[in-house]
């Protein structure tokens, strides 16, 4: 018998999400996208990885994590896929208006069923500043918006780089593989940061420590 405290609402019958709303009324929302992340990760990395970091501290901290919304904003949509290969992959783009009244509606819906602390986690980051604009609506609720290299003091955060890559080697390791950037001439293809074949495991544990510290702090 399995007596691991579930985190996630979808996994959850209605008793156990009651206790677990009662114990804290915190609701996690994990945002995404789906596009090209080198030829090394999934495409899924936005928000897989926002996901996985939201449970490991609904773990720590109580709450419920909600599944990852893959839709979100997108800084240069429907480009030229000739010229710029690499988005043939991307299945995410809303229009901004668009994408925070979904948010605002989310946002109604979660309070309306008890939840008084919302945390998002926007892996793609164009997300964030729309979540936060939802989030105006609804003043008597707590809310924490941030990306993940907000919560590491000096960080940015990167696009498929040395940082993203890390992260997923650790949150999703099956799910990352560096032999496949070998041999392409474009190998480095819509990345942004330092070069990904500098990842590892070891540097994606110490910033996920300090990303989930950060977070128990915010929260408390």
């Amino acid at each position: 018998m399995n007596s691991k405290r579930k985190t996630n609402y979808e996994e959850m019958f209605p008793h156990e999400f009651k206790l677990a709303l009662n114990k804290n009324p915190l609701a996690f929302l994990p945002l995404g996208s789906m596009e090209y992340h080198g030829y090394h990760n999934a495409l899924g990395l936005d928000a897989l990885k926002a996901w996985k970091i939201c449970q490991l501290a609904a773990g720590k901290i109580g709450g419920i994590v909600f599944p990852p919304l893959y839709l979100g904003v997108d800084a240069w949509p429907d480009i030229d896929l000739q010229k710029y290969p690499n988005k043939q992959f991307d299945c995410y783009h809303l229009d901004a208006k668009l994408y925070q009244d979904v948010l605002q509606s989310y946002f109604y819906r979660m309070i309306r069923i008890g939840f008084k602390k919302i945390f998002v986690l926007a892996g793609h980051y164009p997300n964030v500043d729309i979540a936060k604009l939802a989030s105006q609506k609804y003043k008597d609720t707590k809310f924490v918006i941030v990306k993940e290299p907000d919560l590491v003091e000096g960080e940015t955060g990167d696009h498929a780089g040395k940082w993203e890559t890390s992260l997923l080697m650790v949150l999703f390791p099956e799910l990352v593989n560096l032999k496949l950037m070998e041999g392409k001439e474009d190998k480095l293809r819509a990345i942004e940061g330092t070069d990904p074949s500098e990842s590892s495991e070891s540097y994606g544990k110490e910033i996920l420590g300090k990303i989930l510290s950060r977070i128990e702090v915010l929260l408390k």
